[in-house]
């Protein structure tokens, strides 16, 4: 029971992992790297009759994801609590492991916002977040013939802040959800907009993502494990969480990072 509960919290709070591709999941059945096919752009020819045109190659060169990050969390449980009191224990402590580990996954897949779009970052570090800068982004990723379906943009409070103060946004569609969960603020410009706190820090400010899922493609492979251990001789029942995952970039011209106002 533990072990869903804490598996539950953790689904329904990822926001940078989440946004992102996660169908090659699958395709890791026994070890700890999983080979990925991109495919690569096709051109057309002019046809010439009588001459047998010249196939090509669809596969491009394939990335490879290796499960790279095991991270831990563990807590202990007196033998003298009450039933009561266990209950209550082990509910928030599903909450705050699922959230420690919650948050190394989703700071790790944020790190690598920095390098997508050739490393090139709109904007400037420590400027408040505006329309121009989004339809900047907007502009970049149309010039790169990625698809409008599945985007998004990941920033961080400072962002938000900067949103709800421009009346166009605040008269858009975005705004007409209550927040969830899982960190989604709403709707603009046909992307879903979603807020963290847990975003790679640059100088003054943090970097955010306008992105396509397949921009970087993710690989949980060890979804929360729990383990229940009865130390009797130290009087004591020690219960560990585990996470196993890996991150990589699969298509660099899917995501464009730009700088946000401030980090905390």
């Amino acid at each position: 029971m533990f072990s869903a509960e804490a598996l539950e919290h953790t689904q329904s709070n990822l926001v940078v992992a989440n946004a992102f591709t996660h169908r090659f999941k699958k395709d890791l059945r026994k070890g700890y790297i999983v080979n990925i096919p991109v495919m690569s752009e096709l051109s057309t020819t002019e046809v010439t009759p009588g001459t047998e045109p010249t196939a090509k190659n669809a596969i491009g060169t394939s990335v490879s994801i290796t499960i790279d990050q095991w991270v831990q969390t563990a807590f202990e449980i007196s033998p003298l609590m009450q039933i009561e009191e266990l209950a209550n224990y082990l509910q928030e402590t599903a909450k705050g492991a699922s959230y420690s580990v919650l948050k190394a996954i989703d700071t790790e897949v944020g790190a690598r916002f920095s390098s997508l779009g050739g490393g090139s970052v709109a904007g400037n570090d420590g400027n408040a977040f505006s329309d121009e800068l989004f339809i900047s982004l907007v502009e970049t990723l149309d010039e790169n013939d990625v698809p409008n379906e599945g985007r998004f943009l990941i920033g961080d409070p400072s962002m938000k802040a900067d949103m709800l103060g421009i009346d166009k946004f605040v008269r858009m569609d975005y705004i007409n959800g209550a927040p969830t969960t899982n960190g989604k603020f709403g709707m603009l410009y046909g992307a879903d907009v979603l807020i963290t706190n847990n975003l790679t820090g640059a100088t003054t400010g943090n970097y955010g993502v306008y992105s396509h899922p397949d921009a970087l493609g993710v690989v949980i492979q060890k979804n929360l494990n729990s383990k229940v251990w009865d130390l009797g001789y130290k009087f004591i029942t020690k219960i560990i969480v585990d996470a196993a995952w890996g991150s990589e970039e699969l298509r660099d011209v899917f995501g464009k990072p730009f700088y946000t106002r401030k980090n905390p």
